[in-house]
């Protein structure tokens, strides 16, 4: 019985990691909706002028986010720009 009860409980777990392991890499959105606007080079600006109060960790993954949304300007792509400036806000927050 206690052997049924573990298995039961292992099977659970292991399917409910996933769900929970789904944003743990996504960071916090900082958009408001009025953010939503702003072109990819306002975005930059803006994150230029934030405060940084993030750990080590935390600024490495913004910084990742700004190369990208750098490379993703450097091909026109506003949208994919745009996204990765929201990622790296994110992280700063």
């Amino acid at each position: 019985m206690l052997r049924m009860t573990l298995a039961a409980s292992a099977l659970a777990l292991s399917l409910a990691m996933p769900a929970f392991a789904q944003n743990t890499m996504s960071g916090p959105s900082t958009m408001k909706a009025s953010d939503t606007s702003m072109t990819c080079d306002q975005m930059m600006a803006k994150a230029n002028s934030m405060s940084v109060s993030s750990t080590g960790a935390r600024m490495t993954m913004a910084q990742n986010q700004k190369h990208m949304a750098m490379l993703a300007k450097q091909k026109n792509d506003e949208a994919g720009c745009k996204m990765h400036m929201e990622k790296a806000m994110g992280y700063m927050k």
